[in-house]
Order: structure tokens, then C-alpha cells, then sequence
């Protein structure tokens, strides 16, 4: 229920381009997140492909997560997971991977951590319906960094299904690593939006680890 196998073709990753959401303007961000997780064994990595060939790679992509837009002048651009993924398909590093269409997250998942009422709120909220709800706008810091956004629930779904799923991928000894570049939203709190972030994957996904494993080290890259 985690997650999808996705395959490319050779003509489908040559055709597709690197692409923003509608009416975004084409600026650059100052900062994105990604949620890389590795299982507890340490090996010497000499280069990519070397590592390639001996671990397992878990690769959660969903080509929806570009179409979201924290709005003009905003340096958080979901558009830029995108065009990494382009990236990755142009120089064939696809390849060496498995890639997965994340499962959507549920309500019932995020509260592992989150208030029911919090989560409640980012389901329901829009651009549309927000005026009707300043009190909980403010009690739950939905403003300036953390703006009501068109999908606005839809987006935390897709990143927080990639990290749960590869935690549970880990938790199978199904692969060795997992990469959700649309991950990493590590600030978000229990009851309130912080830092860009509205739901806080990378708890989530170490509640999950935490289910096999003993001890779980986040290391916090943040570029």
C-alpha cells in the first residue's frame, strides 16, 4: 500500500523536460529538502557506481509533486524535485535504481504524530475558504512562510507517503537505501506548520524505523 513501481523507457526519458507549475515564474530557490535514508550498515562508498552496484536503491518520484506552488517570490519551489528527477532520467542514473510512485499518506498516518486537529485543518483549508478560518490560520502559523497553497494537503500526501513507504521498504529489508527528494520537511511541529514545512516526514518515517530498529541517526544536510 507504500508504494508503486514506476519504469521509464529510453524514449521517455529522453523526451521529458525539466518544467515548473503553471504561471510560476522561473526563479531560483534559495534552499530544497530531501530525505535520504540508509539501512544501519556503513559501507566505503568509492563513487557512485560503485556504490550502485552494491547496495539496493529505493527511488520515490511522484510527477505530480512539481505542479505545487508556495506562490510568487517564495524561495520554496516543489518544481525543482522536478527537474532533479529529469536530471536523473537524462544521465540514465534511473537505471541503477528502483523507482516507486509514492502511496499517498493518510490522515491516520500523519497523526502518528500530529494533533488531529492540525491535520483536520490542512485537509480542509484552501486559498479559497481561508478568510473563514483566520483564527486557526494564526493558532496553527499558516501564514508568511508557511502560505495556504492550491493541493496544499495533496503535496504533504505525496511527500510524506515517499518517506513513510521507504522506511517501511527498510523495515522488509527490501533495499539497502531511499531517496525521496520531496522529502526532509523536518521542521514542521506537532500542532503547527514551521519552516515551509506542514507535516514532518522525517518523524513519521523514523516512528516507522523506530518499529525494527533500535536507534535511528538523522543527520540534517538542509541545502
Amino acid at each position: 500500500r507504500y508504494a508503486r513501481h514506476f519504469s521509464y523507457t529510453e524514449e521517455r526519458a529522453r523526451t521529458l523536460a525539466p518544467g515548473g507549475p503553471p504561471n510560476a515564474p522561473q526563479t531560483h530557490a534559495r534552499r530544497w529538502t530531501g530525505c535520504v535514508v540508509r539501512a544501519r550498515e556503513v559501507r566505503r562508498a568509492d563513487g557512485y557506481c560503485a556504490m550502485a552496484g552494491k547496495q539496493k536503491i529505493s527511488y520515490f518520484y511522484d510527477p505530480d509533486v512539481g505542479n505545487f506552488y508556495y506562490g510568487q517570490g517564495h524561495p520554496m519551489k516543489p518544481h525543482r524535485v522536478r527537474m532533479t528527477h529529469n536530471l536523473l532520467l537524462h544521465y540514465g542514473i534511473y537505471k541503477e535504481m528502483e523507482v516507486f510512485r509514492p502511496a499517498l499518506a493518510s490522515a491516520e498516518d500523519m497523526t502518528q504524530f500530529h494533533s488531529d486537529e492540525y491535520i483536520e485543518f490542512l485537509r480542509l483549508i484552501t486559498p479559497d475558504n481561508q478568510h473563514e478560518h483566520m483564527r486557526q490560520l494564526k493558532r496553527f502559523n499558516c501564514a508568511e512562510d508557511c502560505p495556504v497553497f492550491d493541493g496544499l494537503f495533496n503535496f504533504c500526501q505525496i511527500y510524506t507517503g515517499g518517506s513513510v513507504g521507504g522506511a517501511v521498504r527498510l523495515n522488509h529489508k527490501q533495499t539497502d537505501t531511499v531517496v525521496n527528494w520531496a522529502g526532509g520537511l523536518h521542521h514542521a511541529k506537532k500542532n503547527e506548520a514551521s519552516g515551509f514545512c506542514y507535516v514532518n516526514d522525517i518523524v513519521l518515517a523514523i516512528l516507522e524505523l523506530l518499529k525494527v530498529h533500535q536507534r535511528v541517526l538523522y543527520i540534517d544536510i538542509d541545502i
